[in-house]
């Protein structure tokens, strides 16, 4: 299996204006402006490399995840992290639409899809290191069942509940006692 010299990578799309803040709350029109830099950059790669085929995805940004992006083929739809946008910046988040855009070719990570996303000007196979999540501060409270001992973490106090493992309904026998409470220090 002969494997092509990958293109030079596709010229680098202009560093958007604002520099990214950690921790902070997107601004929709700094989020718009985004998003319409993604949509043009998939019509060039589009017309580059795919032949112009493929209609433009929808495009999201989640506040709400800790990955750098995904492809919905049933939606056909990219979502990227906004969380990866402010800790790996710009250049990171294009590494990741390019890598998603492949993904509307090949669903998978064989030779063909990485060929696609080298020509698209994927930089890495791997991202950045993950978006790290501060554990939160509170309580966590650890149940033990009377029967199989297994324990069971929550950050609610549970008033009547029973173990899940010796029996999937509600049983007074399995009910579940309070063993300790943990108190998790503000980072």
């Amino acid at each position: 299996m002969a494997f092509t010299t990958p293109a030079p990578p596709s010229p680098a799309v202009p560093v958007p204006p604002t520099a990214p803040t950690p921790r902070r709350r997107p601004k929709a029109a700094e989020m718009q402006a985004l998003l319409g830099e993604l949509r043009q950059e998939f019509e060039r790669l589009n017309a580059a490399h795919m032949g112009g085929k493929y209609t433009c995805p929808i495009i999201e940004f989640s506040t709400r995840k800790s990955f750098g992006g995904y492809y919905q083929k049933n939606k056909h739809r990219i979502v990227l992290s906004w969380q990866a946008y402010l800790e790996h910046g710009w250049d990171e988040v294009l590494n990741t639409f390019r890598h998603e855009v492949a993904h509307i070719v090949h669903l998978h990570h064989r030779a063909e899809f990485w060929e696609l996303a080298l020509r698209l000007g994927v930089t890495k196979k791997y991202a950045a290191n993950p978006v790290v999540t501060k554990q939160r501060a509170g309580k966590v409270y650890v149940y033990v069942c009377p029967s199989c001992k297994g324990e069971v973490r929550r950050r609610k106090r549970l008033r009547m509940s029973s173990c899940g493992k010796c029996d999937k309904n509600f049983n007074l026998r399995y009910k579940l006692t309070l063993k300790h409470v943990e108190v998790i220090p503000a980072a």
